[in-house]
């Protein structure tokens, strides 16, 4: 049993996103506040990272073996927030969140996997609830910011329309120029070759997290357009994740407006026509056509063909490396939320991310962790029950408040009209 204690723990800190994650929490305007702990399999190289980033003399080490659940569980019980940056997730992680569940720890995490998700919240949400753990998976650039940008313009909507529901809400996402890590390949072709294929039908239902089934299905498309702008977009790389993970944050919204025994007026509900889109913002639809369709190949060639998969296990990436960090690196995600209603009325969101996607992940996975630490009395009612959550269900307008404090993300809403076409910077 290990007897040191503290506050955030932070597990697979040696690896490409983990250490980015140790930065950004060691350098935090709150770091005198909380204490910090690493952890991972290997002994020396986490002693390796602490000089390489000059921490604290306080931060505690922990190596332990994350193929026995005796060890994992002495980890997680010396921590009162775990951020787990252990992947693949499907592989590895499923009894960091039983340990969690089962001792009231608090939890986020960085995956990207919507099929392990299904299985955490079948075996882990109802033990979760029982002791007011809070977990939250997916709390990295899969998928803080779509669940975000649909957060803001359904808060900007039910300020105008308190009583109106959401019909459509589509976002076009911009990305820097930039790799994967290791990691995220290494979990791709992993979750390719390991997941059993029976499961992989799942991955085609948007809204298979949800604890409420929306019967209004999305067509699927290669082109979009953001309804009365001039943005267009082609297939998104996460949209498939993070669908799913606005897909929850609907289905816990509104299954705790229809139980009476949960009603809360004062909480956000999206309501039972919500539709959700995702897209990567392309320059024209003749843009975005192409991208979708080298996408698409991209895809089925990685999926079908084991040279190809060979070759990038060869040549791409490694484990524990990723793409170079640059300044002026921005993320833009834009969201149009309309009513469902003859007249609807229209809300454009437009977030600014400023980093790219592993060095925000840092952002949102620390801002969560710390929401969960500090700022308890502030979280959603159905945080303070505990469960498998999602950040904007759980967090809500607290992680709002935490991201826009770092000074790395900000954001514009407004209405929009029908005739309203102009190109959004």
């Amino acid at each position: 049993m290990v007897s040191q204690r503290v506050d955030v723990l932070v597990l697979g800190a040696t690896g490409y996103t983990g250490k980015l994650i140790v930065q950004y929490l060691e350098s935090h305007p709150q770091r005198d506040q909380f204490s910090l702990g690493i952890a991972g399999r290997s002994l020396q190289k986490l002693q390796i990272l602490s000089k390489e980033l000059s921490l604290s003399s306080d931060v505690s080490i922990f190596a332990f073996d994350i193929t026995s659940y005796a060890e994992v569980e002495g980890v997680v019980q010396t921590a009162s927030v775990v951020i787990n940056c252990i992947g693949p997730f499907f592989k590895w992680s499923t009894p960091i969140v039983r340990a969690c569940a089962h001792n009231g720890v608090h939890y986020v995490d960085i995956n990207g996997e919507p099929l392990w998700m299904k299985d955490i919240i079948q075996g882990y949400d109802f033990e979760a609830s029982n002791t007011k753990a809070i977990i939250i998976p997916a709390s990295g650039t899969d998928s803080v910011p779509s669940d975000l940008a649909v957060y803001l313009s359904a808060r900007e909507l039910a300020k105008k329309r308190p009583n109106a529901s959401i019909g459509q809400s589509l976002t076009a996402v911009k990305m820097p120029d930039s790799g994967l890590s290791g990691g995220t390949l290494h979990t791709i072709i992993t979750s390719i070759e390991e997941v059993p294929r029976h499961k992989w039908s799942d991955s085609m239902i948007p809204h298979m997290l949800s604890p409420v089934h929306n019967a209004v299905e999305v067509p699927f498309r290669m082109v979009w357009n953001l309804p009365h702008t001039n943005i267009y977009g082609g297939i998104s790389p996460m949209g498939s994740v993070n669908e799913k993970v606005v897909y929850r944050t609907w289905g816990l919204l509104e299954a705790r407006a229809l139980s009476t025994a949960h009603r809360d007026r004062k909480s956000i509900r999206y309501g039972p026509k919500f539709q959700y889109d995702e897209c990567a913002e392309a320059y024209s639809r003749i843009t975005g056509l192409l991208w979708s369709v080298t996408f698409m190949t991209s895809l089925v060639a990685i999926a079908l063909l084991p040279p190809v998969r060979w070759f990038l296990k060869m040549f791409g990436p490694q484990t524990g490396s990723g793409p170079k960090h640059y300044d002026g690196a921005i993320m833009t995600y834009t969201n149009v939320t309309s009513t469902d209603a003859p007249n609807p009325d229209h809300v454009q969101t437009t977030v600014t991310f400023k980093g790219g996607p592993y060095s925000m992940t840092a952002v949102f996975a620390g801002e969560s962790a710390l929401a969960l630490l500090f700022d308890h009395d502030k979280l959603t009612n159905l945080a303070k029950e505990g469960g498998v959550l999602t950040p904007m269900s759980a967090l809500g307008d607290t992680l709002v408040e935490r991201l826009l404090k770092s000074g790395r993300v900000s954001y514009v809403t407004k209405p929009l009209y029908p005739k309203d076409t102009r190109k959004t910077a």
